[in-house]
């Protein structure tokens, strides 16, 4: 294996169990009094309107649900075990900081870009401030420092920008080895691959895909909990959070800021 291939295989490494690690550790944090039966349906009405049919929102959902499925079996064969193995194994403080530094260098450029083309100079402008404290003071963001100074998170992918130029309303469609997406974001996704760092230190396009798809299932560790939690209460486990990702895509959109499934479980 030559340098250059041990490099990729390192980043991919990284990013595969980062995601997970950041993952386990919101899903530690995780609180459920109650268990809540979630109507698959629960709050659309206020997305999508009263009269929507949802096949309009999800017009291949015979298709969508064998992907489910799929993932669903690979989640709990393979994910969560791996997942709740580092939580037991690596330091709280570690993942936390690992997941920190993962994001200062390869998601802020992405930020900043994204900002921008949203028409958005202060989450621009958090952004860059947000980069230079931490890979200073922060250790290579190491430790989010900024946070701690008051220097807000501005998260934004190209999704989020065809979505405030007016791309509001797109299909719901589950993606092997990551789960939902809209269609908007499919396309986002693509976007983002020419706005990873990866691509501008010289690693060629394959790599950036192939990092991409090493992280996709880890993805989803973010919602283990939550997911855990709506499985065993919900009437419809893939409705239920084919309704709560689309809205959950909404308020991300209008409000700038990252959601989680758990404030939608008491909606």
């Amino acid at each position: 294996m030559n340098l250059f291939n041990k490099i990729l295989f390192f980043i991919n490494f990284i990013f595969f169990f980062s995601n997970n690690l950041l993952a386990a550790e919101n899903k530690e944090n995780i609180v459920i009094d109650d268990a809540i039966i979630v109507e698959s349906d629960f709050d659309l009405e206020k997305t999508i309107g009263k009269t929507t049919d949802l096949s309009d929102i999800d017009p291949i959902e015979g298709f969508n649900r064998q992907v489910w499925d799929f993932n669903l079996g690979l989640d709990k064969i393979v994910v969560r075990p791996v997942t709740r193995g580092y939580v037991d194994v690596i330091p709280d403080p570690f993942r936390r900081g690992l997941g920190n530094a993962i994001e200062n260098f390869f998601k802020t450029p992405q930020y900043f870009i994204n900002n921008v083309l949203q028409g958005k100079p202060i989450g621009a402008f958090n952004t860059v401030a947000r980069v230079v404290v931490n890979s200073t003071i922060g250790l290579g963001g190491f430790f989010d420092v900024a946070s701690k100074m008051g220097i807000e998170k501005r998260p934004e992918s190209f999704g989020d920008t065809l979505g405030v130029w007016g791309w509001k309303k797109s299909n719901y469609v589950q993606i092997p080895f990551k789960g939902p997406e809209t269609s908007r974001d499919i396309i986002g996704f693509i976007g983002d691959i020419f706005t990873d760092p990866l691509i501008f230190i010289g690693v060629p396009l394959w790599g950036n895909l192939v990092k991409s798809a090493g992280t996709a299932v880890d993805d989803r560790q973010e919602t283990l909990g939550v997911l855990e939690e709506i499985e065993k209460t919900s009437l419809d486990f893939y409705s239920s959070i084919r309704s709560m990702y689309i809205q959950k895509r909404a308020d991300e959109i209008e409000t700038d800021t990252e959601t989680n499934y758990q404030q939608y479980l008491n909606n």
